[in-house]
């Protein structure tokens, strides 16, 4: 098993995994690696489509970054977002073609989930007064 995290929403009792895309820029994986675990509030991208963002601090520069539009992008694409300090996954079609950085994969055994919880985080957007707690985490016995 190479680098793969856990992203868990224990409000909903779900979770996906996510591996890292090493080939994209080792540097910024490993500096995400590092900073594993944390929580933060998941929110959702009003307009650029269907994002799960969460605010993340991370002090690092990408070595050899490669950019991806996000309206290109695969469903379950995880991005990290330097200069507003935010982490994305997109769970499906985006209508922005910003430039992103990705830094992971949703499984493939997961999208189905993934898409799920997008709209899990949408409707907590829309119609809830609570936060929504996200947890990254390594996955129990990934190779570090």
């Amino acid at each position: 098993m190479g680098r793969v995290f856990v992203v868990s929403w224990s409000k909903f009792e779900k979770s996906v995994e996510a591996e890292l895309l090493r080939e994209q820029d080792s540097k910024l994986c490993q500096d995400f690696w590092d900073a594993l675990p944390f929580e933060s509030i998941q929110s959702h991208a009003v307009c650029a489509g269907m994002q799960m963002y969460c605010p993340f601090r991370l002090v690092t520069l990408p070595v050899h970054p490669l950019y991806e539009p996000m309206n290109e992008q695969p469903v379950g694409r995880v991005n990290l977002e330097l200069d507003f300090q935010y982490l994305a996954i997109n769970y499906g079609p985006m209508r922005e073609p910003v430039p992103a950085l990705p830094i992971a994969q949703i499984r493939d055994d997961d999208i189905q989930d993934i898409k799920m919880m997008g709209k899990m985080a949408w409707d907590n957007l829309l119609f809830s007064d609570e936060f929504l707690m996200v947890i990254f985490d390594k996955k129990e016995g990934a190779v570090d």
